[in-house]
């Protein structure tokens, strides 16, 4: 294995000791030690999960990374890992791969949530078992347009909700407007949608503990409101307006949203503030055009990580000081795969989850930074 991870012990421990702390927290406050037992870290190793576009999810213990992966016979396959042993344990077929393919997983890691084209599916975690299947509601669309591609899911703070984040309709050279629909996770039922004003939609990220959903997309970064019985348009951030912020995603204490941007202006991000919906720091992750995608941010919020895709250079995950805005060089890492597909962060502080692709195989790759 390759893999490089130059990060001090220093830096490993200040990590492992904030986490370590948070748990203790947890522990004061409920007495509960099963709570408050430190989270799984991931055995370094890569794994084949099936051919590609693998996105990946780590249950909130760090025992299981889930990856949604199209596998053979171009079916869309979910595949759940046993994080220390590296080993398969069980998988679901949900159909064939249509356009867009997007998950999220509950706060509690009991549920997970998959849209494949026009429909989405739940499952039961501990098995692998669907409970159902939803077609998404029609989209607003003229004759002879084309639904949009699906581009995000992600699910509220307090799991009742999740939300499909979904380009605009589409017919020759001309674009509706993307949308945002809600799912009930009670009702099994979509129950309201809200329209926002671009074509082209990117992912989304909650503020943590609240309502406040914000929507990448290449006219702005989008506020919608989700505490009334259907989520609303609150507005465009300031200054995101063509910013082409595609990824954004919180900090954990939700005083800070990073937005990173695709496209040519790929290299660069936003940090919002979302008390006013206002741009504070424009950041340059790389000079010139990068194909930059998934962000996240470390559970002790001192790093903002980035997967960097560079087709002669090769793959990278880019390390940034969250206090700076630098990035720091010397935690760069390199994965074995040729070109990545999707990020997480373990809930231990510094076990990275990276999915891609080696040759024709689709693989999870676990890396102790």
């Amino acid at each position: 294995m390759t893999a490089k991870t130059s990060k001090s012990s220093i830096s490993r421990y200040t990590r492992t000791t904030a986490v370590a702390a948070a748990a203790a927290a947890v522990l004061a406050l409920t007495g509960t030690a099963a709570q408050a037992a430190a989270p799984v870290s991931g055995t370094e190793g890569i794994i084949t999960v099936g051919h590609n576009q693998a996105q990946p999810l780590v249950s909130p213990d760090g025992t299981t990374a889930y990856v949604v992966v199209t596998g053979t016979g171009n079916a869309v396959q979910v595949k759940a890992v046993d994080t220390r042993s590296d080993a398969v344990t069980r998988q679901a077929t949900l159909g064939a791969t249509q356009l867009g393919l997007v998950a999220g997983l509950s706060p509690d890691g009991t549920r997970l949530y998959v849209a494949n084209g026009q429909q989405l599916t739940v499952l039961d975690t501990a098995t692998l078992t669907v409970l159902t299947t939803t077609a998404l509601p029609d989209q607003p669309r003229q004759a002879g347009w084309n639904p949009g591609t699906l581009t995000g899911l992600t699910v509220s703070p307090d799991g009742a909700t999740a939300y499909v984040v979904q380009n605009g309709p589409t017919a020759y050279r001309q674009y509706g407007q993307g949308r945002v629909v809600a799912f009930s996770t009670a009702q099994h039922a979509f129950t309201g949608s809200v329209q926002v004003p671009t074509g082209f939609t990117g992912t989304a990220a909650f503020r943590p503990g609240g309502h406040d959903l914000y929507v990448g997309g290449d006219a702005g970064v989008f506020h919608v409101g989700t505490a009334g019985a259907t989520p609303t348009l609150v507005g465009t951030v300031s200054g995101t307006a063509g910013a082409l912020d595609y990824y954004p995603v919180f900090s954990p204490d939700g005083t800070r949203l990073f937005a990173v941007a695709s496209g040519y202006k790929g290299g660069q991000a936003d940090v919002i503030d979302p008390a006013g919906d206002t741009v504070t720091r424009h950041l340059t992750l790389v000079s010139g055009f990068a194909d930059l995608r998934a962000p996240q941010v470390s559970p002790d919020g001192t790093r903002l990580y980035v997967e960097k895709n560079d087709y002669s250079a090769g793959p990278s995950v880019l390390s940034v000081d969250t206090a700076s805005g630098s990035a720091v060089a010397a935690e760069t890492i390199s994965p074995d795969e040729d070109q990545l597909d999707g990020l997480a962060v373990g809930p231990d502080g510094h076990t990275l989850y990276v999915t891609g692709s080696i040759g024709s195989d689709g693989t999870l790759q676990i890396i102790a930074n």
